[in-house]
């Protein structure tokens, strides 16, 4: 007899992949992003103002009721399936086992540096540590393209250029790879147990109608002494006894697990995903029965009408003026230092007090930014003032002879 199983494993590595690449992908293709000099998002590349009500108050409830809705029905769906960090503390660990020992332990709450004797060893270390370090530099600029586009994002973290801004910008992201470093490293599940904000709410409005792991206690003879699923839980809890306080993640490690372990005798596992009471074998239109039941409807239309504000505030947001990229403030800034150095003579003369200093100076400037940059859109611009500066100084210098 073949017993047909779920595999829940891959489903969630590519939920968990996918997840991440979204995250990467949503600034970078122009879905959002933060501008801090303009103060002002970017919407799929429409610029929405910081002080457009309509936007920012729909924003808020949205981030607001959203988690509270995912508690209430899918529970912590989000920690074992789609979370960064659980993704990359996963990693971390099974890295650490496969380098370090199966039992191997290297973190800040675990209970002591454990590392199988035959693999300790430096090339073992050296390994972990460039596949941490290496991680780290990659997640690290994802932050970055929220509030830069990725030309910038590239500009600045090139190291090529000189500018106070970029270095500034490059010692910001060496220090987010430095923390993410050490989060892929030694902290991991401690940040979940003890920092994570979702988690504290988890804590407060999970409930047993919520997606959960359930047991069937009708067949404990078949699993009596054995552990297995425990020995693969993410999180070291006991999946045949789930409360509703524990930190339990909806992965589906110990149903795959019980799944695999029962097959072999021909039989179902004993564990299973249940919404509410539902039972673990129900059909998809039973368990939406049992999700609009028990929804809380307050909820829900709150998180509705922060949809339609916030729609709203993006329509109604008038067109905003061009901005500069910052690659070309950069391109300014640095023409801006040729041109002081090439004009410093004429500039010096202005300071002491001469006008017609101060128009050569100008000239000198003008005439300067037109050589640096001559297909820019203000060298009409330019070449007026060149003239009228050239004129300006011409008419100082015949009045100061005249006396």
């Amino acid at each position: 007899m073949t017993v047909e199983i779920s595999q829940y494993r891959w489903k969630r590595r590519t939920t968990q992949l996918a997840m991440l690449l979204l995250l990467a992908l949503i600034p970078a293709l122009g879905l959002f992003r933060i501008d801090l000099v303009t103060a002002s998002f970017y919407v799929l590349d429409r610029q929405i103002w910081w002080s457009n009500f309509l936007f920012v108050f729909g924003l808020a409830l949205i981030f607001a009721t959203a988690p509270i809705i995912t508690y209430m029905t899918i529970g912590p769906v989000w920690c074992g399936w789609t979370c960064p960090q659980n993704l990359l503390s996963e990693w971390a660990n099974n890295l650490t086992y496969k380098l370090l020992g199966k039992l191997a332990d290297v973190r800040v709450d675990g209970e002591g540096m454990k590392v199988a004797a035959a693999k300790d060893k430096i090339l073992n270390w050296l390994i972990l540590a460039v596949a941490f370090l290496v991680a780290a530099l990659v997640l690290g600029l994802i932050p970055f393209l929220y509030f830069y586009t990725p030309s910038e994002v590239w500009n600045i973290f090139s190291f090529g250029s000189s500018n106070q801004l970029s270095k500034f910008m490059q010692r910001l992201y060496l220090f987010t790879v430095f923390l993410i470093f050490i989060d892929i490293s030694v902290i991991r599940y401690f940040l979940c147990d003890y920092a994570c904000l979702y988690r504290i709410g988890l804590r407060m409005f999970k409930t047993r109608d919520a997606l959960h792991v359930t047991y069937d206690a009708s067949r404990s003879s078949s699993c009596e002494k054995c552990n297995y699923c425990a020995t693969t839980c993410i999180t070291d809890i006991q999946p045949t006894d789930i409360k509703t306080y524990d930190i339990c993640i909806d992965c589906g490690e110990c149903i795959d697990a019980c799944n695999r372990l029962q097959a072999k005798s021909g039989r179902h596992g004993l564990l299973g995903f249940e919404m509410g009471e539902t039972g673990k074998n129900a059909s998809w239109r039973t368990i939406v029965k049992e999700v609009a039941s028990r929804f809380n409807w307050l909820v829900g239309a709150l998180f509705l009408v922060g949809c339609v504000t916030m729609a709203w505030g993006i329509l109604t947001q008038p067109p905003a003026l061009k901005t500069i990229s910052f690659v070309e403030q950069q391109k300014t800034q640095q023409i801006g230092r040729v041109c002081n150095e090439q004009c410093k003579q004429q500039q010096t003369s202005c300071k002491a007090g001469s006008l017609e200093g101060c128009s050569r100076a100008a000239a000198c400037r003008c005439q300067c930014f037109l050589e640096q940059d001559p297909t820019s859109p203000s060298s009409s611009e330019w070449k007026q003032c060149v003239h009228s500066s050239n004129a300006s100084a011409e008419t100082l210098s015949s009045k100061h002879k005249e006396f």
